[in-house]
């Protein structure tokens, strides 16, 4: 229980002043200045009128507990999850709501621990993540403070406080590499466009696996136990036949987290279709042809039409 001071406003000094809580219940106490007791989480929204009834000005009044019920905390991510693609100072930070509770984000506040640091932050139109900028930051300094963020959630009449300190180091996850093929035994691996530049001061250790894809299934990069499994820094990955190659990166130096799988798997060979193909001399001739390639066959006398077994190779 907590006695709070209310002003309707300096204006209303002297006036004859009438209170209402929630809109639906009349107070006693009147005048431009009252106090109002809150008892535990119940807050509420307290207008004042004039003498006439007109309406003059209202105040909010949040009850703040130490709770944590109006977002949700997972496991992997901890109650807000905060992450970057590269080093330009921008970094997004999200959560999840309770089902149980209507919840809306009241208030954000960022800043680094000892000031100075111009960070701006806007909620999306969802409600669910935020966009934030440090204005100041440079990818080519060191970071001496964390950024110090703080968000309040509002259900109803209550407050949460949730607070979160990092480095944008810390929280810092590349997108996807780009992987194509250079020949039959080989793949190249390439940073992601979002990255920073230059490679050679930002770079990437990738870990790569090979896995074996059955027929009619779908390859998981991400199951334990796979086999193979190393890491390297170089930007060609050799691939064997018959096997499927998954490769993510991670910033070398920092120890932050890595980027989603990234799949290569080579092209099976085409089954070929056995076509005969009558002459007008009533010679037959017998053509291995590609499927895709069997519309080619409707001039058969064209020899620019006639398909050797060596046109169908893998893509």
């Amino acid at each position: 229980m907590v006695q709070v001071p209310l002003i309707c406003g300096e204006a209303y000094e002297g006036q004859n002043v009438t209170w209402t809580k929630n809109e639906d219940e009349n107070l006693e106490a009147q005048g431009n200045r009252i106090m109002v007791t809150v008892e535990g989480w119940k807050g509420a929204n307290y207008s004042c009128f004039n003498k006439e009834g007109s309406y003059l000005n209202h105040t909010l009044v949040l009850a703040r507990w130490t709770f944590k019920k109006i977002i949700k905390n997972t496991p992997e991510k901890g109650y807000i999850h905060c992450s970057t693609n590269n080093y330009g100072g921008s970094f997004q930070c999200s959560w999840t709501w309770d089902k149980n509770r209507h919840g809306h984000v009241a208030h954000i506040k960022a800043s680094r621990l000892h000031g100075g640091s111009n960070i701006s932050c806007s909620l999306d139109s969802e409600g669910q993540s935020i966009t934030c900028l440090d204005q100041d930051y440079c990818a080519y300094s060191e970071e001496v403070d964390r950024i110090n963020l703080t968000i309040y959630f509002r259900s109803s009449f209550v407050v949460e406080t949730y607070n979160k300190k990092f480095y944008i180091m810390d929280i810092v996850r590349p997108d996807v590499v780009a992987i194509s093929r250079i020949n039959k035994t080989s793949v190249e691996v390439g940073y992601p466009h979002s990255w920073n530049t230059p490679s050679s001061y930002f770079p990437l250790i990738f870990q790569v696996k090979e896995i074996r894809c059955r027929k009619g299934k779908k390859c998981d990069c991400s199951k334990p136990n796979l086999p193979k499994t190393y890491l390297t820094q170089s930007h060609q990955v050799p691939v064997k036949k018959g096997m499927a190659v998954c490769v993510r990166a991670k910033d070398e130096f920092c120890n932050s987290s890595w980027s989603e799988w990234s799949l290569y798997k080579s092209h099976t060979r085409l089954l070929k279709t056995e076509i005969t193909v009558t002459a007008q001399c009533g010679a037959k001739q017998i053509f291995n042809v590609c499927p895709h390639d069997a519309t080619a066959l409707a001039n058969p006398l064209s020899t620019a039409h006639m398909l050797s077994t060596d046109h169908c190779g893998n893509l």
